[in-house]
């Protein structure tokens, strides 16, 4: 403890005796090039100018520790008699002159100096501020984002327990009344048809509750995860959508499956909205310096702001990286499709899942 407490204060004395030794030495060049110049210049302006930078570079004291020096000098080295401390009160007006002046220049420098710390003190104290509420925001934008998964998750859960369930037991009832023996043949094609759209809205549910929460993400991974979206969306849209993949950190992180997940989600639903595409691919792969995802179409392109066109998505897309740590680029030009470019940084891909 003792030494962690003498070592600052040892720093801050050998720092001031620095600056103190380092006046000394100014004063003294400033003194030998007055007088190499005392035939053309006089020393009283030479000696201001060592002044002036002493104060301008080491502060009040070591300024007035210059001060000092320069006017036992002009008295010493350029006053008759030469080379004699007098201080004649002859020479007294000289002198105070020569003082105030350098008093002047300590003072605007004191000034100048003092005007620098207080703003430097703004600025670290607006900075931290901006730290602060930009952490405050992140820290915000996080627990939204997670808050949003549990809320889909509840959903996706309650679509496919719950209401797959009463659609199943409408399509038991439903076929059990189409078989009765008093059902007209009218009316059993009627209900034919009313059972063939409780399957399909069953279907529409398992897909939807799908998207809301995929449970292959959770159970399978990643891979199998994004096979089955890409399969869903490319047989919604009737365009070709193909799928590469490399080796994957595994365990890959929760947060970081489920981040490229959604970022993949989002990018096609993109290019279902926007692009008009005929084709799209993606590709997702782990190298030394992390995980890269790509998506891209030979859609209509676009030329401007991605926030402006995209919206929403793009801001989550975007937030959701940066909780990961990962970036996302998007380039697109009109009538050259769009790609989508995403990279998590390999220590939280391999990260273990909390």
């Amino acid at each position: 403890m003792t030494n962690t407490a003498t070592a600052p204060r040892l720093h801050d004395a050998m720092r001031s005796a620095a600056t103190y030794a380092g006046t000394v030495v100014v004063m003294a060049a400033g003194v030998q090039v007055a007088l190499w110049l005392q035939t053309v210049l006089d020393a009283s302006v030479v000696l201001i100018i060592a002044i002036l930078a002493v104060a301008w570079f080491a502060g009040f004291w070591p300024s007035v520790l210059g001060s000092a020096l320069a006017t036992l000098a002009i008295d010493y080295y350029f006053t008759q008699p030469l080379y004699i401390l007098s201080l004649d009160l002859a020479h007294l007006p000289r002198m105070i002159a020569f003082t105030l002046i350098a008093a002047l220049f300590i003072g605007i420098t004191a000034r100048r100096r003092s005007a620098e710390h207080a703003l430097k003190q703004a600025h670290d104290e607006l900075d931290l501020k901006v730290r602060e509420r930009t952490a405050e925001l992140e820290e915000l934008a996080g627990r939204l984002i997670h808050a949003q998964e549990q809320e889909r998750s509840r959903i996706g859960r309650e679509l496919h327990d719950h209401i797959s369930q009463m659609l199943g037991v409408l399509t038991i009832g439903l076929d059990q009344l189409r078989a009765a023996d008093t059902t007209p043949p009218a009316l059993g094609d009627s209900l034919e048809r009313l059972r063939a759209n409780a399957a399909e809205i069953t279907d529409e549910i398992h897909g939807l509750s799908h998207r809301l929460h995929s449970s292959a993400l959770d159970y399978l991974g990643l891979v199998p995860a994004l096979q089955r979206l890409i399969q869903e969306f490319s047989t919604r849209l009737g365009i070709v959508i193909e799928f590469a993949h490399g080796p994957l950190p595994a365990p890959l992180p929760s947060d970081v499956a489920l981040c490229l997940f959604r970022v993949t989600e989002e990018s096609l639903t993109n290019i279902a909205k926007h692009s008009h595409a005929t084709s799209a691919a993606v590709e997702v792969h782990a190298d030394g310096e992390g995980i890269h995802l790509t998506i891209e179409d030979s859609g209509r392109g676009f030329d401007g702001g991605i926030e402006r066109r995209h919206g929403l998505g793009f801001v989550s897309m975007r937030e959701r990286l940066r909780i990961v740590s990962g970036t996302v680029r998007v380039d697109s030009a009109p009538s050259r499709g769009t790609t989508v470019t995403v990279w998590v940084p390999a220590m939280l891909a391999k990260a273990s899942s909390v």
